[in-house]
């Protein structure tokens, strides 16, 4: 069968589920190597994915400009524009697949999940060994079936996964600049830590153990801290610093940008960060990151390359779907304590 020309590939929704897609993402690009690519993500996602530089170009879409209908309506008639012959879509939801049927494009690559099959005429098959893998395998099947259509099989697929983006020079000089403001010039040590966590309360680790972790840093290897987070997080922060006594914090929440804070964490020692998706723009960018888990498992969804680490916490209710823990001291995140996670962090490092 021949390669298709024009070919649109639906990302993931969330910065975690990104980097963890980006392996299957180099794999489409070394399938179709003379085929136009196009990537159709969110546009909170749109420079993350064009700093991966798997694809030719990049379309977004507002999540909040609409309704899924009303979405679905706007991007079919992108997508019809573009005659697309062949949509990949690494998403998992009905909606990726309607719009891809509705705008008429030829193949329609993805799993039978979500009640979309009858819009799928690719349909790869969800086997119970995928399902037991690490995510990162879950889209890697996906492309490893466009191969085996497209080529025979004939693309290498036993590479190791590579989940990291090189960070763009001008975002690596604006995280230094940024770091100079703030009286740090590496090689200065430092580390980061990602202290919030936006779709769940209960994957947060205390405040208070934060701040703790900061100051055995300082007293232990004479390092800073650096925070990274959203705007949101910036109160939350500065909380913690009022009650930290020997780290020096920078809080660096809402200043940074997606792809500064991954330059930052670059030139960082390490990063230590709760389940969310700062752990993940670590892998991406190459750095050292410790995840704290309690409320969450790590299982198919941890941080995924050679310098990622998992912390556990552990408690009979864990893990749970709360988005805030019910009990008064969160025991699953209790559990791991600041000088545990030192212990780790002096391990490795």
């Amino acid at each position: 069968m021949s390669h298709p020309e024009r070919i649109v590939v639906r990302g993931a929704n969330w910065v975690g589920d990104t980097v963890i897609s980006l392996p299957a993402l180099k794999r489409i690009r070394g399938i179709f190597p003379s085929s136009r690519i196009t990537l159709w993500v969110r546009e909170s996602l749109k420079d993350l994915v064009e700093a991966s530089q798997t694809a030719d170009r990049v379309i977004s879409f507002d999540r909040n400009s609409a309704g899924p209908v009303m979405r679905s309506v706007r991007m079919m008639r992108r997508l019809a524009d573009e005659r697309f012959d062949a949509a990949i879509l690494l998403q998992n939801a009905f909606e990726s697949a309607f719009t891809a049927w509705l705008a008429r494009i030829p193949l329609r690559v993805g799993y039978p999940t979500d009640l979309r099959g009858a819009l799928l005429n690719a349909r790869v098959p969800l086997t119970l060994d995928i399902k037991a893998m690490h995510q990162v395998f879950y889209y890697l099947a996906i492309a490893d079936y466009a191969a085996n259509r497209f080529t025979a099989g004939r693309i290498a697929q036993g590479q190791v996964p590579d989940c990291s983006i090189p960070v763009p020079l001008e975002k690596r000089r604006r995280a230094e600049e940024l770091l100079a403001e703030h009286g740090l010039e590496p090689p200065q040590p430092f580390f980061v830590l990602c202290a919030g966590s936006v779709n769940s309360e209960a994957k947060r680790w205390p405040p208070s153990h934060f701040a703790a972790l900061g100051d055995l840093l300082a007293k232990r290897l004479n390092a800073p801290v650096v925070f990274l987070g959203s705007t949101d997080e910036r109160d939350l922060i500065e909380s913690m610093g009022s009650t930290m006594k020997a780290a020096r914090l920078v809080n660096l929440a809402g200043t940074a940008d997606m792809l500064t804070s991954m330059a930052i964490m670059t030139l960082s020692k390490a990063v230590i960060s709760n389940d969310t998706g700062s752990a993940h723009l670590a892998v991406a960018a190459s750095a050292r990151v410790f995840t704290l888990f309690g409320a969450t498992s790590p299982g198919a969804t941890a941080p995924y390359g050679p310098n990622a680490h998992v912390l556990q916490g552990h408690a009979p209710c864990a893990p749970c779907r709360h988005f805030r823990c019910p009990y008064p001291d969160h025991p699953c995140m209790t559990s791991l304590t600041p000088d545990a996670v030192l212990e780790r962090i002096l391990e490795t490092v």
